[in-house]
């Protein structure tokens, strides 16, 4: 979809209209996904959810752009990331029991689940090689699509802190041997 069109649905996104909210969604939930996947990947699809929850509640109130959008997506989504790991570090942990089924996976055609491992797996081999800091900037600015200037404020860093992680990780990525 095309930015202007974005811009138009957020603007009708923000009157309730549910067609611009889905397509909203459609644009931006595969890229917000990816980088949950990456920040934590046992309840990503449960953040994505809580995270457009926060985001469909200022909806009405939002004002911007959609590239203003969608750094207030993906700074709901950083938060939502903290809160999972401060609850989960405060209780125990559960142990699935051996063969116990998996039901969302059985419901999905074994071809989705494979072009989105696919997806997952080659963002997690790239980013596997560089430090948290960097992971996170590149994944902000390259999956999420987000400017440096809103990376860093969603960071809370400034803007050449940021210009410096994405330029040390692309560096580090090149030295990376390619191919068999």
């Amino acid at each position: 979809m095309k930015p202007a069109d974005l811009g138009a649905a957020l603007r009708l996104a923000g009157t309730g209209d549910e067609q611009a909210i889905a397509a909203l969604y459609r644009a931006l939930q595969p890229a917000l996904l990816r980088y949950l996947r990456h920040e934590a990947p046992d309840a990503a699809e449960d953040l994505a959810s809580e995270t457009w929850l926060g985001a469909a509640q200022g909806l009405a109130t939002f004002e911007g752009g959609i590239d203003a959008f969608r750094a207030f997506l993906f700074t709901i989504a950083r938060r939502r990331v903290a809160d999972h790991y401060r609850t989960t570090a405060r209780r125990p942990r559960l142990v699935p029991l051996q063969g116990e089924p998996n039901g969302s996976r059985a419901a999905e055609s074994a071809e989705v689940v494979v072009d989105r491992l696919s997806d997952q797996e080659a963002v997690e081999a790239l980013l596997a090689n560089l430090a948290p800091d960097q992971a996170e900037v590149l994944l902000l600015r390259v999956v999420g699509g987000l400017n440096v200037d809103q990376v860093a404020q969603i960071l809370g860093r400034n803007p050449g802190a940021v210009r410096m992680l994405q330029h040390r990780a692309l560096q580090k990525l090149q030295k990376i041997p390619t191919g068999p």
